[in-house]
């Protein structure tokens, strides 16, 4: 484990995003999710992106955008944990789970009340998340790896998940 401590977590600036570009490609092997953050920051989607910084040296990133839950009683907002991204040379260190938790808790101040990821149980388990949770919202994503964790109270109890045109294109 590294020293938290000595990381920087800050909100996304419009200077970032060639790094930010660089640590995805080389985080998940490709161009899909960078094309994906690319397209959420142009469409004004992203609710919340947090970068993480190691000295100069930029290590994680972790986007949040909205989601709209419909529901019998209208649309309501959501967020979503997508994508998550820390070098592959620092991976396994604690950055991820910095950048999780420091979104999470920026996201419950703001008044969010609900969050949806898809992954890894085991990992975003130990956040809260919980595909049982998940099972009450209808979406593309049903299954094992998509799970939700409630912030507030007021969260909708149930309805239909729809994220932002942007993730279409990874169906």
């Amino acid at each position: 484990m590294i020293d938290t401590n000595a990381l920087s977590i800050r909100p996304e600036q419009p200077d970032d995003a060639r790094a930010v570009g660089d640590l995805l490609e080389a985080a998940f092997g490709g161009p899909m999710e960078t094309g994906l953050v690319e397209r959420l920051r142009a469409d004004g989607d992203l609710v919340l992106a947090l970068v993480c910084f190691g000295g100069a040296n930029l290590v994680g990133y972790v986007a949040w955008p909205r989601l709209r839950i419909e529901t019998a009683q209208g649309a309501r907002s959501a967020v979503a944990l997508a994508p998550l991204a820390v070098t592959p040379l620092r991976q396994r260190h604690g950055i991820g789970s910095a950048l999780t938790r420091a979104g999470l808790a920026q996201l419950r101040d703001g008044g969010e009340t609900l969050v949806f990821v898809l992954g890894d149980p085991t990992y975003y388990g130990r956040f809260g998340f919980r595909v049982e949770t998940a099972r009450a919202y209808d979406s593309i994503y049903a299954g094992t790896h998509f799970m939700a964790l409630k912030l507030g109270a007021s969260a909708p109890e149930n309805g239909r998940v729809r994220y932002p045109a942007p993730f279409d294109s990874l169906s």
